[in-house]
């Protein structure tokens, strides 16, 4: 096939404002329109009913009046954020689980916090399901209740008129389409429940009857029409008016794999005869209709063309009737050329934890590279900006020996980049990681978190960005009101519970587990966090025979890195950090499910970990007085602390009373709190995710022979703090 090269010439995409029709879409006989309420037909001024082109009962009615007014050229009810509509009309029980289709016609002069277009509300309040026009990710584009919230990929511009719409199918793996103007922005495979006989609200996510309103809309509404069908794109478009070419490839804004790439559409209109295609990687010459690439076209599809490495490509596609005539204008869309980079860095970008004692450096050549070039150092900036490299290899080379001998605690930056013979050369990314600390006797640091939630709101997305922070921080000041000094390497991080939202769910736990154990990993080396970790369930992860975060926990216990003793079931374990012994109980240091408050024994069944722990306490501490701490979900003290038994919390004191116990932490309450029970230190360790404020936090622990220091660190700050003197060492009494 003949490769195409085409002229060089840069474009901001434009939004495409849409177009204001209120064209019907054509539907299936068994297809029905629920609601379909439309300003058009609306007079100007105050309204406090806003009538439906259906039957009375998709009616929308609302305690305040509301303002129809004329805005940027179409009739619209105007929302100010206290107000909102709720229909009449009453949602079919089981209506989430058949296919859907919402859609509104919107205009949000203002982007700057959540804001809910549409939900769908319990008759008798509670969390109902919101469809939003708002940034951030515990918003964006959809939410329900904990379980779900999916963000745009680009929230759509503020200020103009914007056709939205989310579609669901359903069916299968349940997937949610959110469109903006016709364009597919974001799917996910998706499953949430609506309470029977849900309401719908426009401009809010209140209750019934226009009570406790919630995020509520500040913007203009033109049309809201709700459907029982899952559109698919091309009906959507028209339903919206719009006819310019669309579903581009490559997708916009994406990058390619290749120097050799042909471009695809679908189009808008169905009779278009032919196109015409301009491109280059000048905007404005694109924008204009300058340098079209061929002559018209029948085919939706065009190339392949011939790119240049690391080039951003703007392109659009105009449809033309039979005489040639112009029908729709396309958007300007983009793309990225493939960049020739280097990829896969040998010690791992960020990471933390290398032994001084690496002596090598290595990845993988970009595609095109013909020879190398690699700079090495311990200054970001002089790495970035070097001209000299300290070596050079030929292309093939997959490693190089570091130029030095590595020192303890110590943060290095390297970057690699690439000749391409006539392409362009390629610069490489900034690489950093960091060495380990020297060990210093009695010096142990460790990092805690708890209630990861996966599967919850955008929990996985947070967690990472907690993990990252983690990553980052041995080498890092510690707050002078702790003393000073800096984050020492961590030996590793200990998670208490609630690893995932529902791990008994056999539809969704094994994929989330999974998620889990890439991002939080088990040695340090297998996952995107770069320590060992120590985790254990909680009560959202199952009971015994439902949960797969158990099972999971029993295979990794068998791979854990240097545990001193496991529990005869698998699930319990306990290991040494120099004079430090420590224990994981996971749910909480109980016998069975009678030590369980309420009605949850047989799914919260502690399955034994106080006897595991009497056993481990008496052969691995013994009359020692070594410093003690134990890990475990449920708290002793304080918030959330009631849900098992106090004659249970009474044995578990008994059991460790004669120890030298340096502190005990739970996780559970999602907050950070240090609390004395008995004459034991408890601490709250906060949670890793709280997606409704899309920040989570964990604490770095910091343990002497002669002190106890924990710190709550939140996303690029510190927070409450604890210092403790260690007790000078007991005897167990007999």
């Amino acid at each position: 096939m003949k490769t195409r090269h085409f002229p060089f010439v840069t474009i901001a995409i434009a939004f495409a404002s849409v177009q204001v029709i209120a064209l019907l879409i054509s539907l299936t006989a068994s297809a029905e329109i629920l609601v379909d309420l439309d300003a058009s037909s609306l007079s100007l001024g105050a309204i406090r009913e806003w009538k439906s082109s259906l039957p009375a009962d998709g009616n929308a009615h609302s305690d305040a009046p509301l303002q129809v007014e004329k805005t940027q050229g179409r009739n619209a009810v105007i929302f100010d954020g206290t107000q909102q509509f709720i229909a009449s009309f009453t949602l079919p029980a089981g209506f989430e689980k058949k296919p859907f289709t919402v859609e509104v016609w919107v205009l949000n002069p203002k982007i700057d916090k959540a804001e809910t277009v549409i939900a769908f509300v319990p008759e008798k309040g509670g969390p109902g399901t919101e469809f939003n026009f708002s940034s951030g990710p515990t918003a964006g584009a959809f939410r329900s209740g904990f379980k779900a919230t999916t963000p745009f990929t680009h929230v759509p511009l503020e200020g103009a008129w914007h056709h939205l719409a989310w579609t669901h199918d359903g069916s299968g793996d349940s997937t949610l389409r959110v469109y903006v103007d016709g364009e597919l922005d974001t799917e996910r495979a998706l499953k949430f429940t609506l309470p029977v006989a849900a309401k719908i609200h426009i401009g809010g996510s209140g209750e019934p009857e226009n009570k406790a309103r919630l995020k509520g809309f500040s913007g203009a509404i033109a049309r809201v029409r709700i459907q029982d069908k899952a559109l698919t794109q091309a009906e959507l478009r028209a339903g919206a008016g719009l006819r310019m070419a669309f579903a581009p490839e490559p997708r916009n804004e994406a990058a390619t794999s290749t120097l050799n790439e042909s471009l695809r559409w679908q189009s808008g209109v169905a009779d278009v005869a032919s196109f015409v295609i301009y491109a280059g990687t000048d905007r404005a010459a694109v924008e204009r209709g300058d340098h079209a690439l061929a002559k018209p076209t029948t085919k939706a599809e065009f190339g392949p063309l011939a790119l240049n490495l690391g080039a951003t490509y703007f392109w659009r596609v105009d449809e033309l009737d039979k005489a040639g005539h112009l029908m729709a204008p396309g958007n300007v869309w983009s793309f990225n050329a493939a960049a020739g980079l280097v990829s896969e860095p040998q010690p791992r970008d960020h990471d933390s934890n290398i032994s001084p004692t690496v002596a090598q450096l290595a990845w993988h050549p970009g595609n095109y590279a013909t020879r190398q070039r690699i700079f090495f150092g311990t200054s970001a900036d002089e790495v970035e900006h070097a001209t000299k490299p300290v070596t050079e290899i030929a292309a093939a080379a997959l490693t190089c020996p570091i130029p030095a001998k590595l020192a303890p605690g110590t943060r290095y930056f390297w970057r690699v980049d690439s000749d391409n013979g006539q392409q362009a050369p390629s610069r490489g990314p900034l690489w950093s990681f960091r060495t380990q600390d020297t060990p210093v006797k009695s010096d142990v640091t460790f990092f805690v978190g708890s209630d990861c939630h996966y599967g919850r709101e955008n929990n996985a997305a947070i967690n990472r960005r907690v993990i990252d922070e983690m990553n980052a921080l041995p080498g890092t000041p510690l707050p002078a009101s702790v003393g000073g000094g800096f984050v020492r390497t961590p030996r590793g991080v200990v998670l208490n519970g609630d690893l995932l939202d529902e791990g008994f769910n056999k539809e969704t736990a094994t994929a989330l587990w999974a998620e889990f154990c890439r991002d939080y990993g088990l040695t340090g080396t297998d996952g995107r966090l770069c320590f060992p970790a120590y985790e254990g369930f909680g009560n959202h992860d199952g009971g015994p025979t439902k949960s797969i975060v158990r099972a999971g926990i029993k295979e990794r216990n068998k791979r854990r890195v240097g545990l001193k003793v496991v529990a005869e079931n698998s699930l319990h374990y306990a290991w040494d950090w120099d004079q430090l012994h420590l224990a994981q109980l996971n749910l909480f240091g109980g016998s069975g499910p009678a030590d369980v408050k309420g009605v949850n024994g047989p799914d919260h069944d502690p399955e034994a970990s106080l006897e595991f722990l009497k056993t481990d306490l008496a052969q691995n501490v013994g009359t020692s007085g070594r410093p003690v701490i134990v890990f475990q979900h449920f708290g002793w003290l304080g918030g959330m602390s009631d849900w098992w038994q106090a004659e249970a919390k009474e044995r578990f004191y008994e059991a460790v009373k004669n120890y030298n116990i340096a502190c005990l932490m739970n996780g559970h309450s999602h907050g950070n709190d240090m609390v004395v029970w008995h004459d034991l230190l408890t601490i709250h360790d906060g949670a890793t995710a709280r997606g409704d404020g899309d920040t989570g936090d964990f604490l770095v622990v910091h343990v002497t022979d002669k002190e106890l220091i924990v710190i709550q660190r939140k996303l690029g700050s510190w927070g409450v703090q604890k210092r403790k003197l260690l007790n000078t060492p007991v005897t167990l009494k007999p």
